[in-house]
């Protein structure tokens, strides 16, 4: 294990899980939908995109870097399972158009943004 990249991801991943306390502290639930969780998921895919739009367009990204933002810095970030509870909660007290509309939201609005930003890495 290479423990310069070890470094990047820990550095990242605390700095990605830190924004999403905060993120999370700032948009909690509006009318009973996790609007944090949303921007979260959103960020770190825009994110994603534009990192992984970046290598594919030939840009020269060194590796610690992409550890720091990819698997650390984004996988920090973004959250998955939160998004899951929050959804099995949803459905559990019976808001289960709620339930689809934060499903449908993240799904959807993710795989967009990780689209956007490939797109925009080109530039």
């Amino acid at each position: 294990m290479n423990v310069r990249i070890a470094l990047f991801v820990a550095t990242g991943g605390a700095l990605g899980a830190f924004l999403r306390f905060y993120i999370s502290g700032v948009f909690p639930v509006y009318r009973d939908f996790p609007v944090g969780t949303l921007l979260v998921n959103s960020l770190a895919s825009l994110m994603l995109g534009y990192i992984y739009g970046m290598l594919f367009w030939g840009i020269d990204v060194p590796p610690d870097w992409r550890a720091f933002f990819g698997v650390g810095f984004c996988g920090g970030l973004s959250t998955f399972s939160t998004f899951s509870f929050e959804t099995f909660n949803l459905i559990r007290e019976k808001e289960h158009f709620l339930a689809v509309l934060n499903i449908s939201a993240n799904v959807i609005i993710t795989i967009f943004l990780v689209y956007l930003g490939f797109v925009l890495s080109r530039r």
